[in-house]
């Protein structure tokens, strides 16, 4: 008798691109994970859940080829690399991370607009090319 697998009975995700270690960390044990270029057709007739990580695009031929898909999970804050219309067809659910980011985007904005203001990068390269050794030191800049 053939002793049945550890991952039995819990549900197959389709993954469009591999997991971050600590995000797979996090679900190991709950599911199982094929990759989509690696699923063949019974993991495609099975598999109830696609896992988006980044943008990665979900096209009309993919929600085709699953018949019992029933989420497209997105962890991006847009879906505009989910064919909507194709997932509103075959009433999929479609969810994404929301305003999760929003903070973490609005710091790296923040940051971004202080270092053109003061000239990081350009900074950054007058010191890489040695200028300094010949040309002084780099100008401080202003908010102005």
């Amino acid at each position: 008798m053939v002793a049945p697998s550890p991952d039995a009975g819990k549900p197959l995700v389709i993954l469009l691109r591999p997991l971050y270690p600590e995000f797979a960390a996090a679900l190991d044990g709950r599911f199982r994970f094929v990759l989509a270029a690696d699923a063949d057709e019974g993991n495609a007739a099975e598999a109830r859940a696609v896992l988006v990580p980044a943008l990665t695009p979900v096209s009309a031929d993919l929600v085709a080829r699953l018949p019992k898909l029933e989420i497209v999970v997105a962890t991006s804050t847009g879906v505009d690399h989910i064919d909507l219309d194709a997932c509103r067809r075959r009433g999929i659910s479609v969810t994404n991370a929301g305003e999760v980011f929003a903070p973490d985007v609005a710091d790296y904005a923040v940051g971004l607009v202080v270092a053109v203001l003061r000239r990081v990068a350009a900074a950054e390269a007058y010191l890489r090319r040695g200028r300094w050794a010949a040309d002084g030191d780099y100008p401080l800049a202003t908010k102005e």
